[in-house]
């Protein structure tokens, strides 16, 4: 889930973070423990959580067979595409797993030792490989069409020193990763970066099916368009989803634009 998917104590997406994220899951920001929500809220969190992992793990099981065939037969378009795929897919899982591990604990058991402290980690962890997630994805753009990068280096340069800078910010003490308290300031601080990553993101894949040979316009938009709702789901929880406890909700959405984009980039033939 994308995750980055949860910045403020929230599974990130998941999930898919994403800084949640970036990340990225379907929890909230909130301060509340997890024990003090409603059962069947726990409940449905946790399960959506475990079918999130378990997906993305079956998608980087299945990536990875058709990278080893493609890279035997020489086929360079679809073991850069495969194998990229593995690399987004394979960050996202395991920055998210830090997080909704101990939050699927959590929904079942109710509490957890040091919750706070693991949580926050959890957090912080979706947050970077969130961040990282979109150098890769644009790197899979221009690899596949180009074989390196002859229309998208600026940008691919200008993501890289933008994560560099992100991960800066969030390793700051002044995020508070461990605490409930709501911190707006340093939220908004730690997530321009992050925007302005997923803008270039998607000028870069527009770029990329603009002088695409291999694979048809709707491939990218059905790609940049989960990265875009990605972001408009992501942003409020972000922000404020300390402070409202349920814009957390949205990461559930989030969450599930990165399985369709991790869908599409391994299944592209058969569901386009």
């Amino acid at each position: 889930m994308s995750t980055d998917i949860s910045e403020n104590n929230i599974p990130e997406n998941q999930i898919a973070a994403n800084d949640i994220p970036e990340t990225s899951s379907p929890a909230t920001e909130s301060g509340k423990s997890p024990h003090e929500r409603p059962l069947g809220a726990r409940l449905g969190e946790g399960f959506f959580c475990i079918v999130y992992l378990i997906y993305v793990a079956v998608l980087i099981y299945i990536m990875n067979g058709k990278y080893m065939a493609a890279n035997t037969a020489e086929d360079m378009i679809n073991v850069y595409r495969f194998g990229m795929g593995v690399l987004m897919a394979s960050l996202l899982v395991g920055g998210d797993a830090f997080h909704l591990i101990p939050r699927i604990i959590i929904d079942f058991r109710g509490s957890l030792p040091k919750q706070e402290l693991l949580l926050g980690l959890g957090s912080l962890i979706s947050s970077i490989t969130m961040t990282i997630f979109y150098n890769i994805l644009i790197t899979m753009g221009d690899s596949v069409e180009y074989s390196e990068s002859m229309y998208n280096l600026f940008i691919e340069q200008a993501i890289l020193v933008l994560t560099f800078i992100r991960i800066i910010i969030l390793i700051l003490p002044q995020n508070r990763w461990f605490s409930r308290e709501p911190n707006r300031k340093w939220a908004i601080r730690r997530n321009v970066p992050f925007i302005i990553i997923g803008i270039l993101t998607v000028a870069g894949l527009i770029n990329v099916m603009h002088h695409a040979t291999h694979y048809p316009a709707g491939f990218y938009i059905t790609i940049m368009v989960t990265v875009i709702l990605s972001f408009i789901f992501y942003f409020p929880v972000a922000i404020w989803g300390k402070e409202k406890p349920k814009t957390g909700m949205l990461m559930i959405p989030k969450t599930i634009c990165y399985m369709v984009m991790l869908s599409v980039i391994t299944f592209y033939t058969v569901i386009m």
